[in-house]
């Protein structure tokens, strides 16, 4: 990965910020969420909806706000910054989904207070796969041009995801969750790490795989994803300015809540296990903990008990070497770029339409771009 220039005055992150983005979460969403009974996410924004546009001003203040708020653009929204990035996801998108699943998600369980929610909830814990779907039907979504803007369907999948995560907080609250020891379910600093993870994570475990992206992809990607935080509620003192910026907020929040422990690695093995021999990749359980052990390192491989294999080793570094060779490609080669656009969204949504419900209202998210 190449070296990516650091701000000259980089954002600081103190620790007295930290500490209160663990104790805030998303008052728009959460206000809506107080407001309303659990649904499938869909079916929930439908009903923010039609009470935002409700003439009973009395009870539709908290809906219109978050509908306002999630509609507005920042005057920062560079669209063709966004369409780059579309492209680049798409034309690397198999090699990504992979970092994706194998780097980003599974390290993110080394936050052990934020991996405590999926324990509590059970998601990706019990089935691993349909999340992992919907987790891949979001990405795809937004890979569509003009899909983030306000109103279309990847801007509705991230509102979605967003009510989702407001009810998932409310469900936990409910049943006392333990905010001394972990604090609240889902908050601000959680939410910027998992965007983190969308794309620094992702960026950098695609280059750990052969596939190093070009500075002005991973900056065009940073500013994608910085925009799908601010859609997602993310606080503004977290919305990173640039890639470097997002670098210094994952080794801030890296020092601070790194912690892997056995909940960690039994998330991580119930990835991994579910994972292996499915689609859209059908790899081996074996040939999966490699890839992973090469994008983490070994100290957090190791913490994960994550098997070593010769074999799969010398296979993997075949995969690095058809990622470089692909890699340069993309950069150099007249048309493969947009071959390897259309053929990827093609085969992403076939996988979708495959391994989710055929019909629509039965979809945790409802579209399929």
């Amino acid at each position: 990965m190449p070296a990516l220039p650091l701000s000259a005055a980089p954002t600081e992150y103190p620790e007295e910020l930290l500490a209160r983005m663990r104790h805030t979460c998303d008052p728009l969403a959460d206000a809506v969420a107080a407001r309303i009974e659990r649904q499938r996410p869909s079916q929930m924004l439908d009903e923010v909806y039609a009470r935002a546009a409700s003439d009973d001003r009395s009870d539709n203040a908290p809906f219109a706000a978050f509908v306002a708020q999630a509609h507005s653009v920042p005057e920062w929204v560079d669209w063709a910054q966004i369409e780059q990035a579309r492209k680049v996801s798409l034309a690397f998108a198999n090699v990504r989904g992979i970092a994706l699943l194998v780097s980003s998600l599974v390290e993110g369980y080394s936050l052990s207070k934020a991996a405590h929610v999926l324990i509590a909830t059970g998601r990706l814990h019990q089935d691993v796969l349909r999340r992992v779907y919907e987790t891949s039907q979001m990405s795809h979504n937004m890979n569509v041009p003009g899909n983030l803007r306000p109103g279309e369907p990847g801007h509705r999948t991230i509102m979605e995801v967003r009510l989702l995560h407001a009810m998932v907080r409310k469900y936990l609250r409910e049943r006392g969750w333990d905010v001394a020891q972990y604090d609240e379910p889902i908050n601000q600093e959680d939410m910027a790490f998992t965007i983190i993870e969308f794309n620094y994570l992702s960026i950098r475990g695609m280059a750990r795989m052969g596939a190093v992206l070009s500075e002005a992809d991973q900056q065009a990607l940073h500013h994608l994803w910085r925009y799908v935080a601010y859609l997602n509620g993310v606080d503004e003192a977290l919305l990173t300015p640039s890639l470097a910026d997002e670098i210094h907020l994952y080794q801030r929040i890296r020092q601070r809540q790194y912690s892997p422990n056995e909940e960690s690695r039994q998330l991580t093995d119930a990835v991994l296990t579910a994972l292996a021999g499915q689609p859209p990749f059908n790899l081996p359980k074996a040939f999966l903990c490699e890839l992973s052990r090469q994008c983490l390192g070994d100290e957090l491989a190791d913490a994960y008990a994550l098997p070593r294999h010769r074999g799969w080793r010398q296979a993997m570094r075949l995969y690095q070497a058809g990622n470089r060779v692909a890699t340069l490609a993309h950069y150099r080669l007249p048309g493969f770029a947009g071959l390897t656009e259309r053929m990827n969204f093609r085969f992403l949504s076939k996988a979708l339409q495959d391994n989710l419900p055929s019909d629509p209202e039965k979809r945790a998210f409802r579209h399929i771009a």
